[in-house]
């Protein structure tokens, strides 16, 4: 079954990086590159970089309001507060962020050819933006 992203005129999409490359893993990476697209017209709106909260990844994710996360690696606590906040995940991705996003901007949401070696992973779909209840429940069992 196709990975079927809901096009969004505005996307916001977080990949972790570490020496221009996808951080091998999300949950420890200290930064983390924003990218603002309009995919109506596949543009880049805006392009900007930032720290990552030690021990609270998910954190910057929340209030920067990201629609999805790109990233190589993964743990499953840290992945399911992502998927509390609402935030789609597509993991077991290696190679230049740059390429990723115009892949993205392109519409190419498979994003088959920058799979690790040995991926077997689907790409999981999140509903929708949790409710505050949800993100106050994962901060009290130390999710966020």
């Amino acid at each position: 079954m196709a990975h079927q992203l809901q096009r969004l005129i505005d996307m916001k999409i977080a990949i972790p990086v570490w020496n221009d490359r996808v951080s091998p893993i999300f949950d420890v990476a200290r930064t983390i590159r924003v990218v603002d697209l309009d995919t109506d017209q596949d543009l880049v709106v805006a392009d900007s970089t930032y720290s990552l909260e030690r021990g609270r990844p998910t954190s910057t994710l929340d209030a920067l309001g990201v629609d999805l996360l790109v990233c190589s690696a993964i743990s499953p606590a840290v992945e399911s507060a992502v998927w509390v906040l609402g935030v789609e995940v597509i993991s077991d991705i290696c190679g230049s962020p740059n390429e990723i996003v115009q892949a993205l901007a392109a519409g190419d949401v498979e994003l088959s050819r920058f799979r690790s070696p040995g991926s077997r992973r689907k790409p999981r779909r999140a509903t929708a933006r949790s409710s505050t209840r949800e993100r106050e429940g994962s901060e009290i069992i130390g999710l966020k």
